[in-house]
């Protein structure tokens, strides 16, 4: 049986250590694990409870998604509330034709403003699964700006979570929680 206090208490410190702005307390977390049901979570890798952990902590720089249902314009926005007011994101368009639509697989054209400029990227359709691979665009346009932060991915095959840290943030995630994927994508 898993003695949520107990893992709490162990790993609410490791998180702190991460550099998240954490707004929740360690009885809070404590609180959103044990509101799981108990069958649920003995069941639970390590990894999926650490994860399940960070699904109980409010940061006011993380934001979690599995990718499903997901809209370009939506995500930019939590990129934005995320980045404490250093991303802008605007006019954004997501335009699919309605064959490509119908059909689940393709590709439509998203099209945004980022700090006043204008860009546009070519998104794989699969369905109403989000392209992953539109967070590498945005972060190579952020190297390109010369910006030291990037939006990184971490967390394991249950949830995906953001933050938009320094790279180094993955190593200290690594060390804190080996079992964790984060990466830049």
């Amino acid at each position: 049986m898993v003695d949520i206090e107990k893992f709490v208490k162990k790993n609410f410190p490791k998180v702190q250590k991460l550099g998240l702005n954490i707004e929740s307390s360690e009885k809070e977390a404590e609180q959103g694990m044990k509101g799981y049901p108990p069958r649920m979570i003995e069941n639970f890798d390590e990894d999926e409870l650490v994860s399940y952990l960070l699904f109980g902590i409010k940061c006011s720089d993380v934001f979690a998604t599995d990718f499903e249902g997901v809209e370009y314009e939506e995500f930019l926005e939590w990129c934005m509330n995320i980045s404490d007011g250093e991303l802008d994101f605007s006019e954004v368009t997501f335009d699919v034709d309605k064959k490509v639509w119908e059909k689940g697989e393709g590709t439509a054209e998203v099209s945004f403003k980022f700090n006043g400029e204008k860009y546009d990227y070519t998104a794989q359709v699969y369905y109403d699964w989000f392209d992953q691979k539109f967070i590498s665009f945005l972060n190579e346009i952020f190297e390109k700006r010369g910006m030291a932060k990037r939006l990184i991915i971490f967390g394991d095959p249950n949830g995906a979570f953001f933050t938009y840290k320094t790279p180094d943030f993955c190593q200290r995630l690594k060390e804190e929680f080996p079992m964790l994927e984060a990466d830049v994508l």
